[in-house]
Order: C-alpha cells, then structure tokens, then sequence
C-alpha cells in the first residue's frame, strides 16, 4: 500500500472548482489619477517629455531648466503632500524624496546655467 496519495483525481477527490472573474461593470473603472498627487505625477511627466524634446531638437539649455523645473515641482509636491495623497511621487520616505529631487533639480539648473556654449 502506498503512502503517497494519487496523483489523477479519483471519485474521492473531486477536481479543484475554477471560480469565473467577476465582470466588472465601466463605468466602475476609473481612467484618471486617484490623487492629487497622481495629477502632479502627471505634471511632471509632461515637463519631462518637453524637456527632453527640447534637447532632442538642440536647444539643450532650455530642455534642462525644464526638466530641472519639473524636479523642482516634484518635490514640492512630495512636500506638501501626505503620503497618502502623493501617488506615484511617493516612493521612499517622504524627506528623503523631497531631498533627493531637489538636489537633482539643482544640479540639473547649475549645470544648464554655468556650462559655457551658445
């Protein structure tokens, strides 16, 4: 005799049951922000693309202040915001973003306003 139990399904064990998802009505899906820090998210993402679209297109300068005052917007909002409300912004302790944005906002501005060129 065997101490293993079988492996196929027998009359004894019924097959496990599948349970159907749920369907899940439209209007109850939700296609925006949840946060006022999701619409600043959003705000970010938007300085992001335009910078980096003004780099690509040669006017390096001013893409960099742009994505610089982006930073600069995010961590204002990781700021003010709690972390409840800061969405996608709030990754990591709450200072330690606010000071890590800034920093890089920072830097981003000192470098496009002090290299020499055009």
């Amino acid at each position: 005799m065997s101490v293993h139990p079988p492996l196929s399904p027998t009359p004894a064990a019924p097959a496990p049951v599948t349970v159907a998802p749920e369907k899940t009505d439209p209007k109850d899906v939700r296609s925006f922000p949840s946060t006022i820090g999701g619409f600043v998210y959003l705000g970010v993402l938007t300085a992001a693309i335009v910078g980096l679209g003004l780099v690509g297109f040669g006017h390096w300068r001013v893409g960099i202040i742009v994505l610089a005052a982006g930073l600069g917007a995010a961590s204002l909002g990781r700021a003010v915001l709690r972390s409840k409300d800061a969405g996608m912004l709030a990754v990591r302790n709450r200072w330690f973003d606010v000071v890590l944005l800034a920093l890089t906002a920072g830097a981003l501005w000192i470098l496009a306003v002090t290299v020499p060129g055009e």
